[in-house]
């Protein structure tokens, strides 16, 4: 397998001790940065063909927003089933993030999570995976369409531990559009009152009392909060999280062992 690296610089510095480093400032230095590449001339698989209904459209940066969100309206699953080599995860969708929400719960009906794999494992901080250059998902990717997702950020959705959010460009990309394949998931590292305190300073953000201590005693990511949009959270599963965090890696943070993961809604309601 080639490896691809779609995230910049090594977050070393990012998630040491040092407060001033947890604060990306260009997309060199933010390791959930991800930058949609537009396959070359792809031979697709009759297989592959087979998994995309021909009565969707392909999906691109004009349409994907509004066909998602009437696509979304009509599916009251909130809950989807990851499952590991290590055990089961299980995340739940925020209806009030719902072009996030549709998204996700769209490509996993599309069985594009069917297999995927997680590519970057940082511990203390994420497991990053959606976006893999094998065959299968750059077929997919072409065929269900390129596209990005506006952003949704809520003040109510952060990254604390557990949180599940979308990668994004950080190259000419002034709105933070998401990634309409790519996710994460947090591990986090806790984050104390005056490390907290310079986020909000530089960034213009205000926490609650509440999310301070969430911070403080589960950890997170909070110099992400305002970059990428958070959209549901880990509701079972985080030790299985924890052990995927702990794959040894090489130096670009690639997983030396394949990490694949499969994806179902929790009610299996469409493959009866």
């Amino acid at each position: 397998m080639n490896k691809v690296w779609f995230w910049g610089l090594a977050v070393g510095a990012m998630v040491g001790c040092d407060s001033t480093s947890d604060a990306p400032e260009s997309a060199s230095q933010d390791p959930t940065a991800q930058v949609d590449k537009t396959p070359a001339e792809l031979v697709v698989d009759e297989r592959v063909k087979r998994l995309v209904a021909s009565e969707f459209p392909t999906l691109t940066n004009e349409n994907a927003a509004d066909f998602l969100m009437v696509w979304g309206s009509t599916v009251e699953e909130d809950l989807v089933v990851m499952d590991t080599k290590h055990g089961f995860i299980v995340v739940e969708l925020f209806k009030d993030v719902p072009v996030h929400r549709a998204n996700f719960l769209y490509k996993v009906h599309r069985r594009y999570f069917d297999p995927a794999e997680f590519t970057r494992v940082v511990p203390d901080f994420v497991v990053q995976g959606g976006n893999s250059e094998e065959e299968r998902p750059q077929q997919l990717r072409f065929l269900i369409g390129q596209h990005t997702l506006p952003a949704e950020f809520d003040g109510d959705h952060i990254h604390t531990r557990g949180a599940l959010a979308m990668s994004r460009s950080y190259n000419d990309n002034p709105d933070k559009r998401s990634s309409g394949y790519d996710f994460y998931i947090v591990t986090g590292r806790q984050i104390g009152p005056q490390e907290l305190g310079k986020v909000q300073r530089d960034r213009g953000v205000t926490y609650t009392t509440a999310q301070a201590r969430e911070y403080a005693k589960e950890g997170g990511a909070p110099h992400l909060d305002g970059e990428h949009t958070v959209f549901g959270r880990v509701v079972e599963g985080m030790d299985v999280v924890d052990k995927l965090a702990a794959t040894p890696t090489d130096e670009s943070d690639w997983p030396l062992t394949r990490l694949e993961v499969r994806m179902d809604w929790a009610g299996d309601s469409f493959r009866n």
